[in-house]
C-alpha cells in the first residue's frame, strides 16, 4: 500500500506514521475526519455534495497496520493488508480462504482494497464479514481492544471504528471446510445467498448470509443436522426466495466441506 490513492482537495490531509498519531488526529477532529485505507469506497463517496469530511487521516505509511503476525495458535493480520494478500496468505492454514475471498468483486479491487477497510463497512452480505465470523475472528481496535466480530457486523457502532488488526484462531487439525455463494448475473454480481461450511470429528458449523440479512451461525453434529438447523431458522431471511438460494448454498458448501481432502 505505498502508492497514494487519488482523492479531491479537502480541507485537511494528514499522513500519520504511527497509530498512535492518527488516533490523536481522530480525536483532535471529534468525530468530522474519515481515515484512508484503500479507498475503494471512500474517494467516491468524497466527489459525491456533502461528501467531504473535514479531514483525511491516510493510513498507508503505518508499517504496523500491514503485517501478517503468525502464533502458536491464531494468526493476526494487519487492518492495511489487502484483501488479495491476505487470501494468499491465509490460505496456508485456512484452505477456504483462497475461494471465499476470490469472491470479492474483482482483481483489481482485491489487489487495493483493504481487509480492515472493508470490514469497517459492516456489509452483511459480505464475503469477507462471513469468513470472519465463520472462524470467530476477533478484531483488534486501535486501543488495544479486543472486539467479537459478530458486534462489529451488527453496526453496534456510531461511527466506523478504527482498526488494527484481525486475529484468527487456527483451525483444528484435519477440519475440512467449503464455501458456496450464488450470485445475479444480471445485477452485476450482486450476492444472493453464501455459505461457509466446516466440518470436524463430531462438530459442524456453517455460517450464512443471505439477501439483507446478518451472517449467522449454526452448529449441528454432521453436515445434514446443519441443513435441518438452517431450515429451523427460515424466519432469519427476509423472503421465500433468499430462504432458498441460502439452502443451496448452504448444500454446496456443505457438500465441499464432505468432499474437502483433511
Amino acid at each position: 500500500m505505498d502508492d497514494p490513492v487519488p482523492v479531491p482537495a479537502v480541507p485537511d490531509y494528514f499522513l500519520p506514521a504511527t497509530i498512535a498519531e492518527a488516533g490523536d488526529l481522530l480525536a483532535r477532529h471529534d468525530g468530522r475526519a474519515r481515515l484512508l485505507a484503500g479507498g475503494q469506497t471512500l474517494i467516491p463517496e468524497l466527489y459525491r455534495p456533502g461528501g467531504t469530511p473535514a479531514a483525511l487521516i491516510d493510513l498507508r505509511r503505518i508499517a504496523e497496520l500491514g503485517r501478517i503476525e503468525w502464533r502458536a495458535d491464531h494468526v493476526e493480520i494487519g487492518a492495511m493488508v489487502t484483501i488479495a494478500a491476505a487470501r494468499a496468505e491465509l490460505a496456508r492454514a485456512f484452505p477456504v480462504a483462497a475461494p471465499c475471498l476470490g469472491h470479492v468483486a474483482n482483481s483489481a479491487v482485491r489487489n487495493r482494497a483493504t481487509l480492515g477497510g472493508s470490514l469497517a463497512l459492516a456489509d452483511p452480505a459480505s464475503e469477507i464479514s462471513t469468513f470472519l465470523l465463520a472462524h470467530d475472528a476477533g478484531i483488534i481496535l486501535a486501543g488495544g481492544e479486543l472486539c467479537p466480530v459478530d458486534q462489529l457486523i451488527a453496526g453496534c457502532a456510531d461511527a466506523p471504528p478504527f482498526i488494527r488488526a484481525i486475529r484468527l484462531p487456527l483451525p483444528a487439525a484435519h477440519e475440512r471446510s467449503g464455501f458456496a455463494e450464488i450470485l445475479r448475473r444480471r445485477s452485476g454480481g450482486r450476492s444472493l445467498a453464501m455459505a461457509l461450511a466446516r466440518l470436524g470429528a463430531g462438530r459442524a458449523r456453517l455460517t450464512v448470509s443471505g439477501g439483507t440479512c446478518q451472517p449467522f451461525r449454526i452448529e449441528a453434529t454432521d453436515g445434514p443436522a446443519l441443513l435441518d438447523a438452517l431450515v429451523a431458522r427460515s424466519s432469519a431471511f427476509d423472503g421465500p426466495s433468499t430462504r432458498a438460494w441460502a439452502l443451496a448454498a448452504a448444500r454446496r458448501a456443505i457438500a465441499t466441506a464432505e468432499n474437502a481432502a483433511c
